[in-house]
């Protein structure tokens, strides 16, 4: 079965493939947005409340949005290589819905940031034991490139900003979140304890190796397209 050469063109150019019999995109895009928002808020909520919001129940939400909001981000960071590599339903699904687990990633990222910030409080005015200087440095300018990916994947702001900007911004941001998440789980197997380590923090490091080699298996396999290099997806 041939592909059209203009869903090969998008993919090429790590856009999604337009779809042809489908209800309009953004109205799916926003029910998974609002869906994956609301699941980072139920689980922080659920476990604030059984916990009367104490300093245990916080760093539990703490490490419950940060899972979630990792879920996200693999899903958008595996979205361009997979359909390159295994072309399929369920892959083009993926790479066309990338966006929505993107500006999910943001949306819990901001629910994570409010149980930051309930910690520093319940803590006040000492800062959280657990919390480092290493953290600080490498965690601010991370929300920071997230907060800026998340708000210029909005299209009426993406409209306003020049397509080689755009495209480096989120090259960049991308990476740099990947290599936050790296560095937090190896800093957190050597600092912070836990019962299960390899659930903990070693699972999520393996994901976070494995998602980067297929990226790398992706960018080895692909071909110039009309004369776009493949490897031009910022995302």
């Amino acid at each position: 079965m041939s592909v059209p050469t203009t869903t090969v063109a998008c993919i090429a150019r790590g856009e999604a493939p337009p779809a042809q019999g489908e209800a309009p995109p953004d109205r799916r895009e926003a029910a998974l947005i609002v869906a994956g928002t609301l699941l980072s808020l139920t689980f922080a909520g659920s476990i604030l409340i059984a916990g009367a919001g104490d300093r245990e129940a916080t760093r539990l939400a703490l490490r419950a949005t940060a899972r979630v909001s990792f879920v996200y981000f693999i899903l958008a960071f595996v979205a361009a290589p997979l359909v390159r590599l295994r072309p399929g339903v369920l892959t083009r699904w993926l790479l066309r819905r990338r966006r929505a687990f993107g500006v999910s990633f943001g949306a819990s990222m901001t629910v994570h940031v409010f149980c930051i910030l309930r910690l520093y409080s319940l803590y006040a005015p000492e800062r959280p034991p657990m919390v480092t200087d290493a953290d600080f440095w490498i965690g601010i300018p991370g929300l920071v490139l997230v907060a800026l990916m998340t708000g210029t994947s909005v299209v009426a702001v993406r409209r306003r900003i020049a397509p080689a900007h755009w495209r480096r911004l989120h090259r960049l941001g991308i990476y740099a979140v990947w290599s936050i998440f790296f560095l937090c789980l190896v800093d957190s197997v050597g600092r912070k304890e836990t019962g299960h380590p390899i659930l903990g923090y070693h699972l999520f490091i393996a994901v976070l190796v494995s998602v980067m080699a297929l990226r790398f298996a992706a960018w080895r396999r692909a071909a110039p397209v009309q004369g776009t290099p493949i490897m031009e997806d910022a995302r």
